[in-house]
C-alpha cells in the first residue's frame, strides 16, 4: 500500500500477552510510583569489609562472585502494592504527590507539614508497603525495645 509517496507494510505479528497462571486473566502492567534506596554506599562497605580482611569469604573463589555482585549493583525497590506489611513512612500534603513528608510518625509529619505548608492541611500515608527483604531489617528494632536504647539491643545490633 502507498501514501503520500511512503509504503506501507504489513506484516504479521505475535503479542505475547501475559496470562495469571491460577485464573488465566489477562495481565496489564501498570506503571506506578515506586520507592527506591541507593545501596550503592553499603555496597561499597561489603567490598571494602571483604578486601581488608574483616570479613572472610570460604571458599574463597567466591570473593569474585561477591565483588561483580557488588560492584554492579543497582538501586533497591523497596516499595510493594499488597495490602498488609510494613507502611511506607511517607505522607502527602493535601494529596500532592509533589508536597511530601518522611516521618516516624503521622503525628511528626504532621507537625513538619503544618510548620512547612501551614495549618490547613491534610495528610495521607502511601499506600505502598516495604518489600519482604526490607521490611525483615526492622526486625531487630521491633523485637529489641527499641527506639530505646536496651541491653539486647545493644548485644545484638552492630553500633552505628
Amino acid at each position: 500500500m502507498e501514501a503520500d509517496g511512503l509504503t506501507i507494510e504489513t506484516k504479521p505479528h505475535t503479542l505475547n500477552v501475559p496470562r495469571s497462571q491460577r485464573g488465566g486473566e489477562v495481565i496489564e502492567p501498570l506503571v506506578s510510583r515506586q520507592w527506591f534506596v541507593n545501596v550503592e554506599p553499603a555496597a561499597k562497605m561489603g567490598l571494602d569489609a571483604v578486601h581488608r580482611g574483616r570479613v572472610r569469604i570460604v571458599p574463597e573463589r567466591f570473593v569474585k562472585v561477591w565483588d561483580n555482585w557488588l560492584e554492579n549493583i543497582k538501586p533497591w525497590c523497596i516499595s510493594r502494592q499488597l495490602w498488609w506489611g510494613h507502611r511506607i513512612p511517607a505522607w502527602y500534603v493535601n494529596d500532592d504527590h509533589e508536597k511530601l513528608i518522611v516521618a516516624h510518625s503521622e503525628e511528626e509529619a504532621l507537625a513538619e507539614a503544618k510548620a512547612k505548608y501551614g495549618e490547613n492541611i491534610t495528610l495521607t500515608q502511601d499506600p505502598d508497603v516495604l518489600d519482604t527483604w526490607f521490611s525483615s531489617g526492622l526486625w531487630p528494632f521491633s523485637t529489641l525495645g527499641w527506639p530505646e536504647n536496651t541491653p539486647d539491643l545493644q548485644r545484638f545490633t552492630p553500633p552505628t
